[in-house]
């Protein structure tokens, strides 16, 4: 089994975010600076959640499964990272489907790592080149205590009769170190107790 039997066509899905994030204005030497740290695919329920566990646990090791956000979260780290033109991309986040909405199965973001602060980031990136584009900047994730993010969010035009969103969050430190620290409070936690 390979990663492309678990999540599917991750080269079709991270073309589609770069056309997406060129269109929103981004330039393409600027993306290609940018490492991404991780891609996430989300399921629709939670049998399917421990189907794909099983199956990444095959392909890498479970770095951490943690509840976050009153659900399930569990990252994995690839024994052979995914590999898209340039980029390597060593984890995946898989997360069971939050209560009370709607999840599709398959792929639904990357998050890349950024130097800049996140106001001047968003500034520097106000509105799309193509007017027909739907683009999005979500901020609530500014206030996360640990792993801040801003989210550049478009309609997925890969959906025909159904309205499914896919996005891009940028943030300041690598998953992997952020599941490093976790860990680390987790720990710190316990010994407490």
């Amino acid at each position: 089994m390979d990663i492309k039997e678990i999540v599917g066509d991750y080269n079709s899905f991270l073309d589609t975010i770069f056309e997406l994030l060129i269109k929103g204005g981004f330039k393409e030497s600027e993306l290609k600076e940018l490492p991404i740290d991780h891609i996430c695919y989300r399921v629709s329920s939670n049998e399917f959640y421990e189907e794909k566990k099983n199956q990444l646990n095959q392909l890498g090791e479970l770095l951490v499964e943690t509840e976050i956000g009153g659900r399930m979260i569990s990252t994995y780290k690839l024994n052979t990272p995914i590999q898209y033109k340039e980029k390597s991309i060593p984890l995946i986040e898989l997360p069971a489907p939050k209560k009370n909405r709607i999840n599709h199965d398959g792929l639904e973001h990357i998050e890349m790592v950024i130097n800049e602060p996140f106001q001047s980031f968003v500034d520097n990136h106000p509105s799309p080149i193509d007017e027909n584009l739907k683009f999005n900047w979500v901020l609530h994730a500014l206030k996360k205590e640990i792993n801040p993010d801003v989210e550049c969010e478009f309609i997925d035009p890969r959906t025909k009769n159904e309205i499914k969103t896919i996005s891009v969050k940028f943030h300041h430190q690598p998953l992997e170190e952020v599941v490093k620290y976790e860990i680390q409070l987790l720990k710190e936690k316990e010994n407490k107790k």
